[in-house]
């Protein structure tokens, strides 16, 4: 009984610390993340009605324990997360647009697209002096054409 009151007046104590962290953070914009995979980060966005309008996925490059500058978000990866989070049947028939592969600058787009939603892969385009061009770490957007996300 002693060490749960312990305990108790420990959280007691210490609550407050942690309140005015948040306080010194809430001028700034709460970011909803989750790791759908060891160093992968899904960022949902949602619709004024509050259905996932979008998702984001990106390489996690920072942990207490490590800084990545590689990515460990390859296009099999993004292909399972995807196949995971929207079962073919929900995707509906692919259209027109689908395998579309467009550049502007350093930048790169491939788009995967079906009646009900869309995955853009983007990467940087990068090239060296003797031309070979490589591709950069890829960042994934999926979106739902049925739901408008709400603007930031």
């Amino acid at each position: 009984m002693l060490r749960l009151t312990g305990v108790v007046l420990a959280i007691m104590l210490f609550s407050p610390s942690f309140d005015s962290a948040r306080e010194d953070f809430a001028k700034y914009r709460a970011v909803e993340a989750y790791e759908i995979r060891p160093g992968i980060l899904m960022m949902p966005r949602y619709s004024a009605d509050g259905h996932v309008c979008e998702i984001g996925l990106e390489d996690l490059h920072y942990t207490p324990a490590l800084v990545k500058l590689d990515s460990q978000l390859s296009p099999t990866m993004i292909d399972q997360i995807f196949s995971e989070l929207v079962p073919e049947d929900e995707r509906g028939p692919r259209t027109a647009f689908d395998g579309l592969i467009s550049g502007a600058g350093f930048g790169q787009t491939e788009t995967k697209d079906f009646e009900h939603v869309s995955l853009q892969i983007y990467r940087k385009i990068l090239s060296d002096k003797k031309k070979k061009i490589t591709v950069g770490n890829p960042t994934a957007v999926i979106r739902w054409k049925a739901h408008e996300c709400q603007k930031p």
